[in-house]
């Protein structure tokens, strides 16, 4: 499956060439990226890429340049797959085969979410930060959301609910449970993740955000994103009905999903309609592993939890 990403992502005519990820990866490097803000800022990825093509052009120098690409991309992949099916299963969900169509899902998902952008290594870190802070938090090892949020801030400035996901069931479900602890771990991580966030900016220097055709209002990206028709295909394609099916079933889901999915979904979508493209739809790849895809899974164990027929008494001979 990671393979199978991979070349669809390295082989897409949709997105842009390798010279020009070179380019873009370099310009980064140097301070000078073509879209500052906030590209510029999206530290982790670039620096992390950098350390492994050091580390090729010494082991393997004069090879093929977009090699270490390409073993980055592969070594995201495999770790979303790796801690998605964990996720799966702190989540009570224990058929294996739906556990296993969940991740074919979630291959397919990825795959087909790509559109005229590079590997974008910062989003899919970024799935990956919000799927390790929701495995820690079911298995209620909660500090690690400390060095989680630490890590994603550097990555991506989308990453600030990753905090929140600790107290807000609590919160909206059972405030007897939300204790001291809970509250310094979430105050101490939004902390952590605001000195992240301000410092990044400061080394580099703020400079207000630019998007294609020189949008920079909310109200100039919505009507982009609104009237632009292929938007519409390529959220379907990576979303698919499946959102609708979280929605219908979003009673019967459990506590710390229907938390999540109020937290997250509508200001993900509200934000990113209103300052992103949102025809590359790989940006809203968090919702869907974190959130979407899980939640029907559930809601499919659930279904036949509750709907199977009775064992037929056994007859004496």
């Amino acid at each position: 499956m990671s393979l199978y990403v991979l070349y669809e992502h390295a082989t897409s005519c949709l997105a842009i060439t390798h010279a020009v990820q070179i380019e873009r990866h370099k310009n980064i490097i140097a301070g000078t990226s073509e879209f500052y803000n906030p590209w510029q800022y999206r530290i982790l990825s670039p620096l992390i890429l950098e350390s492994i093509i050091q580390l090729f052009n010494k082991v393997l120098p004069g090879k093929y340049e977009m090699l270490p690409y390409l073993f980055f991309k592969f070594i995201q992949n495999m770790l979303i797959f790796y801690i998605s099916f964990y996720y799966y299963k702190s989540l009570q969900i224990k058929n294996p085969i739906l556990i296993f169509a969940g991740l074919m899902l979630l291959c397919f998902t990825i795959s087909n979410s790509v559109f005229q952008s590079d590997f974008s290594f910062n989003t899919y870190f970024d799935i990956i930060f919000y799927l390790l802070a929701a495995c820690v938090i079911l298995q209620k090892k909660y500090y690690w959301i400390i060095p989680i949020t630490f890590l994603a801030a550097a990555n991506r400035e989308t990453s600030g609910f990753i905090p929140l996901m600790l107290v807000v069931p609590f919160i909206l479900y059972d405030r007897s449970l939300l204790t001291k602890d809970k509250w310094i771990i979430t105050l101490s991580s939004l902390a952590i993740f605001a000195i992240v966030f301000v410092s990044i900016r400061l080394y580099f220097g703020f400079r207000e955000a630019e998007g294609i055709h020189g949008m920079r209002s909310p109200l100039a990206y919505l009507k982009f994103n609104l009237t632009f028709f292929r938007m519409y295909p390529q959220l379907f394609g990576t979303l698919g009905l499946i959102p609708l099916i979280t929605l219908f079933g979003f009673k019967r889901l459990p506590v710390m999903l229907k938390s999540w999915c109020l937290l997250i979904v509508p200001f993900w979508f509200v934000i990113h309609l209103a300052k992103s493209t949102a025809m590359e739809s790989r940006l809203f790849l968090v919702p869907q592993a974190l959130i979407f895809i899980p939640a029907m899974l559930w809601l499919i164990e659930d279904f036949y939890k509750n709907h199977s027929p009775a064992e037929a008494p056994v007859r004496n001979s």
